[in-house]
This record gives C-alpha cells, sequence and structure tokens, in this order.
C-alpha cells in the first residue's frame, strides 16, 4: 500500500483525558497511537459499511462476553430443534456456517478462534487451533467449530480425537 510519498498528517483536537486514555490503550497492546488509531477507525468503518453503528456493537459485545463468562454461548439455532443433537448434526450446522461467513468475506479464522474460546472448546496456539470438547456440551460445540473450520475453507487435520485447525497470524497494527 506503500506510495513511496510520505502521508498527509492532520491535526486533530481531543480533550486531554481523551488522549491519556488512548496512549494507555495502545500503550497496553504494544502499539503506536496512531497505529492504535488506524486499527480502530478500520474496524469501525468495518461496522458502519454493514450500517451497523460500531459503539452500540461494542456495547453489546461487552454483554455477549458478560454472559459468556456466566456459561452462556452462542450456538446455531438449528440445534435447538435437536433433542439429541449429535456430532454430526453440529458439524454440519458449523459447516453451513462456515460457508455462510466465507462468501460474506468474514475472516472465517478469527470467527472460529473467537467463538471456540467462548464455547472453551479450543486451546490457541502460535499456528493452529486445537480442538477439544469435554462433557455432552463440550463435544457438540467443538464440533460447531469444526464445522464452521471446514465449511470456511480452514485447513482441519484429525489424529484419533485430537483436531486441529491451521490458522495464519496477522500482526496488529
Amino acid at each position: 500500500m506503500s506510495t513511496g510519498r510520505k502521508p498527509k498528517r492532520k491535526t486533530i483536537t481531543i480533550d486531554r483525558a481523551v488522549a491519556d486514555t488512548i496512549k494507555e490503550l495502545a500503550a497496553r497492546h504494544g502499539m503506536t497511537i496512531n497505529s492504535y488509531l488506524k486499527s480502530l477507525v478500520e474496524a469501525v468503518k468495518e461496522l458502519e459499511d454493514m450500517e451497523l453503528y460500531a459503539p452500540a456493537v461494542i456495547r453489546e459485545y461487552k454483554s455477549i462476553a458478560v454472559l459468556s463468562r456466566l456459561g452462556m454461548v452462542t450456538v446455531p439455532l438449528e440445534l435447538l430443534n435437536y433433542t439429541n443433537c449429535d456430532r454430526d448434526t453440529a458439524v454440519s450446522s458449523g459447516m453451513r456456517i462456515g460457508r455462510a461467513l466465507k462468501e460474506l468475506r468474514v475472516d472465517v479464522a478469527k470467527v472460529v478462534e473467537m467463538l471456540g474460546m467462548q464455547y472453551k472448546a479450543i486451546i490457541p496456539t502460535e499456528s493452529s487451533l486445537i480442538v477439544v470438547g469435554s462433557g455432552r456440551s463440550g463435544e457438540i460445540l467443538a464440533s460447531v467449530v469444526k464445522g464452521m473450520a471446514l465449511g470456511g475453507g480452514l485447513e482441519v487435520s484429525a489424529e484419533g480425537d485430537v483436531v486441529t485447525i491451521k490458522i495464519e497470524r496477522k500482526s496488529i497494527g
């Protein structure tokens, strides 16, 4: 994206408290203020392009994160129709969602990782996600994650009960 030209700069005025908060947040993530704000504005634009009001989405996600800590999870609605949902049904449901995400040009790996963490169904490593799931509900949720990865075109391998999803980590900022 570099054109060889020096980027144009624009001075904006913000309250000192806001500037201090931005500086603190950027430092927390090992970023410069500029790179943090650029990342933030890019994410906001993605939401606004979807006709979503970014501050409302952030507040909604905060509620979802709190509910997650209380043991609640987001599950495909169709799975609620099955009183005896099995792994294959969960994988199929996840695959449908993964294909739709890919078609919508959503970063499937990020969604799989986010949901997998919410479900407590993955262990992230530097280059992959190890799918785990214990107990009946854990196995079903892990199967949804696996299906999403498969449907989204991610590389999935299995050795016995160990399922690995290969992901590419992109550097922040």
